[in-house]
């Protein structure tokens, strides 16, 4: 089994059900991880495996569309990605809003989806 993943992939974007998310926005923070099984005992060129510049666009153009939930952006941008790559046997995408409109909290909320096929 074979797991890519990326890290702390930042964006500005404007979700959530607050008004004043959709004028202000807010900064993200986004990890994602997919596994497949690999067909070779070597894996040496890119079509067989998962291209994460591949998936870092599915997430980016995901984040481009102002949505009121975290959730949906992870399950949609994760069912892109299976769409993409359809020999995946699971994904996780946590998405971290860093500075979330609750007055007086400190740090940030996240959502974390994960599906296996």
């Amino acid at each position: 089994m074979i797991r890519v993943q990326l890290h702390n992939l930042l964006f500005k974007a404007f979700h959530g059900i607050h008004k004043e998310e959709k004028i202000i926005g807010n900064d993200y923070s986004i990890d994602a991880s997919v596994e497949f099984h690999e067909r070779d005992e070597v894996i040496e060129h890119i079509a067989e495996t998962i291209d994460y510049a591949t998936v870092y666009s599915i997430i980016k153009n995901r984040m481009s569309i102002p949505t009121p939930l975290l959730e949906t952006i992870a399950m949609k941008a994760g069912n892109d990605i299976h769409h993409q790559f359809p020999d995946l046997k699971s994904i996780t995408i946590s998405i971290k809003k860093m500075n979330p409109p609750i007055e007086g909290m400190q740090g940030f909320a996240e959502v974390c989806w994960h599906k296996e096929f």
